[in-house]
């Protein structure tokens, strides 16, 4: 099966939880329509072209790049916007609000999926996963698009746990995405071949500039880790903390759920476990929330016993989740979903889909649309529909 083999293919429209107001008030809400550019460039562009600083446009949260999303921003209304639509990026009038749009503010988004290259067999039990679905929801694993910060399966932030600063401003500097832009790409090979000699180099990235000047001024890792743009090292944390969680809701799996019923399916930093069906006392078995790991959760009995075996296979401990008085990150506990329900769940009958199929080999497609509650991942209810 084939995801996002067209930017239509894969829709994602927020979901506000403020009220949008006809009468006029202090911000202007408008829903920003955006087709292969990320949120953040999409922003900067309609900063640019509406001369509005950046820091004054409101959003609720960060969409993936491949796929069409409608997201709601805020603008305050003392400027005028005349923005000229284009292809990949559009803006729509929606009403107005008295706040600004801050990160958060959503009760959750709604998407329209498009699967492709779909075999014959992957149809046969599609009915059955289905009801599954809508029985019982699906593990709610942070999926790929959290870890997009992760190279090489190198996580930043537990070099940071484990204070080896070094090795953390030097996977930051040093390893590279394909997708990174060559000038990047080029800096960040050069920044390696010369790391025990980074006076002598010249680096066109101000960013990482300022990481290597401050360690030649202090010649502190610590200092020149604490350079790196705060949105990145907030980044960081929450991807090693999301991997954590990922890590210990596998092993409520494994000890919760028949074996029988367990697959593996893998992702950008590993691999993650899913049931074919459950049962109602295995239901039962699996708790509705798992906290996040941080210094000071007050965990349950089971959650210790789980995320005390993540962490030990993980060479950490508790304790080295202290980094908020020597970094400023730091982890925050919250309860999290261990299983979530898709609303309005539904899925067509099977199409032919006329892009993959060949003469001797049909393939199909299916539509699938259905709400989430913020943070949950559409893609894993994917993974569940075709173990895939």
């Amino acid at each position: 099966m084939k995801l996002k083999q067209l930017p239509h293919d894969f829709i994602v429209e927020e979901l506000p939880s403020i009220s949008i107001s006809k009468e006029e008030k202090t911000h202007s809400i408008f829903i920003m329509e955006k087709i292969s550019i990320t949120t953040l460039d999409a922003i900067r562009i309609l900063s640019k072209k509406i001369n509005i600083p950046l820091f004054e446009i409101g959003y609720a949260g960060l969409k993936d790049k491949h796929v069409v999303t409608r997201q709601y921003i805020s603008v305050p209304t003392q400027y005028s916007i005349k923005f000229q639509n284009t292809d990949k990026l559009k803006l729509y009038f929606a009403g107005y609000h008295d706040k600004k749009i801050h990160i958060g503010n959503l009760k959750g988004n709604r998407f329209s999926i498009i699967v492709r290259n779909i075999t014959g067999n992957q149809l046969k039990d599609l009915p059955k996963r289905a009801k599954t679905i809508k029985q019982y929801g699906v593990l709610n694993y942070f999926d790929s698009q959290r870890f997009g910060s992760v190279i090489e399966n190198e996580f930043i932030a537990k070099y940071i746990l484990k204070k080896n600063y070094e090795k953390a401003v030097k996977v930051y500097l040093t390893k590279y995405q394909s997708s990174e832009p060559r000038w990047v790409k080029n800096d960040k090979r050069r920044i390696c071949e010369h790391w025990d000699n980074l006076q002598t180099i010249s680096i066109h990235t101000w960013e990482f500039k300022k990481v290597i000047d401050e360690y030649l001024k202090t010649k502190s890792w610590l200092a020149a880790y604490k350079k790196i743009p705060a949105i990145l090292r907030e980044i960081f944390i929450k991807a090693y903390q999301s991997f954590i969680w990922n890590e210990c809701i596998k092993e409520v799996v494994r000890v919760r759920i028949n074996k029988k019923k367990i697959f593996t399916i893998t992702y950008n930093i590993g691999s993650l476990l899913f049931y074919t069906d459950l049962t109602e006392e295995e239901r039962k078995l699996i708790p509705s929330v798992f906290k996040t790991v941080s210094h000071d959760g007050i965990y349950s009995e089971f959650e210790k016993q789980i995320i005390d075996k993540i962490l030990l296979k993980q060479g950490v401990m508790l304790a080295d989740f202290t980094i908020e008085s020597l970094t400023g990150n730091f982890f925050k506990t919250h309860d999290r979903k261990t299983l979530v329900k898709p609303n309005d769940f539904s899925v067509s009958e099977p199409m032919k889909d006329t892009i993959n199929s060949s003469y001797d080999m049909p393939r199909y497609a299916i539509e699938t649309s259905f709400s989430l509650s913020k943070g949950s991942y559409a893609t894993i209810i994917t993974k569940q529909l075709f173990n895939n």
